[in-house]
């Protein structure tokens, strides 16, 4: 990662005033201290279930790229890769959740589940409804143990808008979680990082750049979109009346030429047998220093699709 901003002092409050700054009708700063800052909808609806996520302060669009009509109403940062503030999750949930409740979408991870489970514990303490999901769609983690094992990587995009569009259709806050619960269950990503100068391909690199469990040394982008495809595919196992929903992410060092032309190959390989019902091509978590991309697929059905078959943009992607 590479930093031109000082760090070594905590930079989430500065990171969203400059948002609020930007587009001050979309983002507000809500609450900024030394180790945690709250980035929420200008304008908030009290009236329907409350989305609020939380996870490290990175540089990509994931979290706080993800605030705004149609995605989630709040977002929590901790320090790059550090996990977000339990009591700054919970001054959130208070202040959005009073009427229908908070759903808490994080990943995976150790730090991210236990500041997000001491917000919901606060949070029933004050009598305020809270459910929460983890994110577990990351395949290159916890290979061969249970799914509940895995960390999250780039399902929290699809995870968002379901909520987002489930809370202003009306649901409950349990039906709510139960239909995001069900589509974690049937998401899973895939990461290939791509080393041009020694002419290797590695699959299942990790959120912080942890090795990959398996090497290939061709440099074909036909045969790695279909590689990407039949492993994303065995993992899930497509079942009948499920369609795709297709989320290609590019890291940093990858072209928008070249995003796109792997993203039509992907489609290749992936409409060969199933039908896939939406693509989505952006920088929607480019964390990495490397080129390559995440694949995250969806195998959705009626009800995820209706909840899905809208676009929503941000400042830097459609969804």
């Amino acid at each position: 990662m590479n930093w031109f901003e000082e760090t070594r002092d905590y930079y989430g409050a500065r990171w969203f005033a400059g948002m609020e700054l930007a587009y001050p009708q979309r983002w507000k700063l809500f609450h900024g201290n030394a180790s945690s800052a709250t980035l929420m909808k200008r304008t908030p609806t009290k009236d329907r279930v409350a989305v609020i996520i939380s996870g490290g302060g990175s540089d990509g669009p994931l979290l706080p790229g993800y605030v705004g009509e149609g995605l989630a109403d709040a977002c929590i940062v901790g320090a790059p890769y550090c996990a977000p503030n339990a009591y700054a999750i919970y001054e959130a949930g208070l202040h959005l959740g009073a009427e229908k409740g908070v759903l808490l979408l994080y990943n995976n991870f150790a730090g991210d589940f236990l500041n997000n489970d001491m917000a919901a514990e606060l949070l029933h303490l004050d009598n305020v409804m809270v459910e929460s999901v983890a994110a577990t769609d990351d395949m290159g983690m916890a290979v061969g143990e249970p799914r509940e094992n895995r960390g999250g990587r780039c399902s929290l995009p699809f995870l968002i808008k379901l909520a987002a569009n489930a809370a202003k259709d009306g649901l409950s806050l349990q039906e709510t979680a139960a239909l995001v619960r069900k589509a974690n269950d049937r998401c899973t990503t895939l990461c290939v990082a791509v080393d041009l100068q020694q002419g290797q391909i590695s699959y299942g690199n990790g959120f912080s750049g942890e090795p990959g469990f398996r090497t290939e040394t061709h440099m074909d982008v036909k045969r790695v979109a279909q590689e990407l495809s039949d492993m994303v595919l065995e993992d899930l196992k497509p079942r009948e009346g499920e369609k795709l929903m297709v989320l290609l992410n590019r890291l940093r060092l990858t072209s928008y030429a070249d995003s796109y032309n792997m993203a039509l190959r992907v489609h290749e390989s992936l409409s060969k047998h199933f039908e896939v019902a939406q693509l989505r091509v952006g920088a929607f978590s480019n964390i990495l220093d490397v080129y390559g991309y995440t694949l995250t697929l969806l195998c959705a059905d009626a009800p995820m699709q209706k909840y899905l078959e809208n676009t929503i943009g941000s400042d830097s992607f459609l969804l």
